[in-house]
């Protein structure tokens, strides 16, 4: 494993990895079932995080090929009574998987929090995905008691927004 590790880098994300990232998120989204995939919509979304200041889009290389992310956006918390960092989106390759990429990965995104004065790191991940949820775990993310609601435009009741 050592000898893998030397091999994988964690960068930022550039404008040039968008298809390495879109077929990530395809990867992640067949396992979620509250998202479906759209190419346009993935691109779009991965576009505005890349121009977003207060965003990261981190990837894990390896030989020039893209095998992992994860992206991370600051919000402000009134229960911090400061930034917190909503962390999203973290896949790995399964070829790659358990060798300690997204370990990593989780680590980068945690210094770069830290570098971005986020006091908090939450994270969403999808309740069926037990590898995903013993994984956190192990890296010392814990559950809470809030969950997780939406709206989406499309689901308008009465007046608009």
């Amino acid at each position: 494993m050592p000898d893998i590790f030397a091999k994988i880098l964690i960068r930022r994300a550039r404008e040039e990895d968008l298809t390495g990232l879109v077929f990530l998120l395809e990867v992640l989204f067949s396992i979620e079932k509250d998202f479906t995939f759209n190419t346009d919509k993935q691109k779009r979304g991965l576009r505005l995080l890349l121009q977003k200041s207060g965003a990261t889009v981190l990837v894990a290389e390896r030989q020039g090929r893209i095998i992992g992310m994860c992206t991370a956006q600051l919000l402000v918390s009134t229960a911090e009574g400061g930034t917190s960092a909503l962390v999203e989106d973290v896949v790995v390759l399964p070829a790659w998987q358990t060798q300690g990429i997204g370990k990593k990965l989780m680590e980068a995104i945690a210094e770069w929090s830290t570098l971005q004065g986020a006091t908090r790191i939450q994270l969403l991940a999808d309740c069926n995905n037990t590898r995903a949820l013993g994984f956190y775990n192990q890296i010392g993310y814990n559950p809470t008691d809030l969950i997780c609601l939406r709206k989406g435009q499309n689901m308008k009741r009465g007046g608009t927004w």
